[in-house]
């Protein structure tokens, strides 16, 4: 059975996630754990404020969108 999710998270909401799975994450930095997030919600089908996952992963890669260290 595949489960849909149709919600809206914020950008915020991703870094507290990430932060959360940081342990289990084999990414380098926070940034790459967030990626991860994005992936699996983009998996989902879940918007992040408003946008599609893979267009907040692109602004965090140009550099629009600022990922904390920790």
């Amino acid at each position: 059975m595949l489960l849909k999710h149709n919600g809206d998270l914020t950008v915020d909401t991703i870094i507290k996630i990430a932060r959360i799975m940081r342990p289990r994450s084999m990414a380098k930095k926070l940034e790459g754990t967030v990626k991860e997030i994005l992936g699996t919600a983009q998996s989902v089908g879940c918007t992040i404020d408003g946008q599609h996952p893979h267009d907040i992963i692109e602004s965090i890669a140009n550099g629009e969108i600022e990922i904390p260290a920790q």
